[in-house]
């Protein structure tokens, strides 16, 4: 009785180890495991415009998303309620106005997507035309990280091309981006 007694002490004995070990071994090899609390950091996209050749060159979005690595696409929300964004692109000359601001998971992003609902232009002799916009949504590849409890700034140049504009009254927005310090 007290050989199968003692047995039984060796073998709990053992399995405490082993677990102990294996907690251990988690532990000093780094993997992370997902915590309670959602991390999350502030995400602020500002918009801007290089000059171009008219007077008004008035666009609305309609939708903003960005591509995180892990979360996929995220619908961005714009300020105040409102579902669609309407501007003049040519009074953002050296100025900049907030397109979105949210609280996102942090995380690697690589893509932002905007939907451009509709375009006009107002020529320097005052005429105006309606543009053909992109069908569909429109890409921009940018690679930007959002920090836990941090503020990442994106910039987006929107420019428009002159040529496409005059000669085939088509939007064709070229957009760079970059990833800017916090105000």
């Amino acid at each position: 009785m007290e050989s199968e007694g003692r047995k039984l002490g060796l073998h709990a004995a053992t399995g405490v180890l082993i677990a102990v070990l294996i907690i251990a071994g988690v532990f000093l090899s780094g993997v992370r495991f997902p915590s309670i609390k959602a991390q999350t950091g502030t995400l602020i996209v500002l918009l801007t415009d290089a000059p171009v050749n008219l007077t008004h060159l008035n666009v609305t979005i309609d939708s903003f998303s960005v591509h995180g690595v892990k979360e996929g696409w995220i619908l961005i929300p714009f300020g105040s309620g409102k579902t669609e964004v309407s501007f003049d692109l040519l009074a953002l000359h050296n100025v900049t106005m907030k397109l979105a601001n949210a609280i996102i998971p942090d995380g690697n992003y690589t893509t932002m997507r905007m939907t451009i609902k509709n375009a006009n232009a107002t020529y320097a002799d005052g005429n105006w035309t309606d543009l053909t916009v992109p069908s569909e949504h429109v890409d921009i590849i940018i690679h930007f990280e959002v920090k836990a409890d941090d503020t990442t700034v994106v910039l987006i140049d929107m420019q428009a091309d002159w040529v496409a504009i005059s000669k085939t009254q088509r939007l064709r927005p070229v957009f760079k981006a970059s990833v800017s310090e916090p105000a």
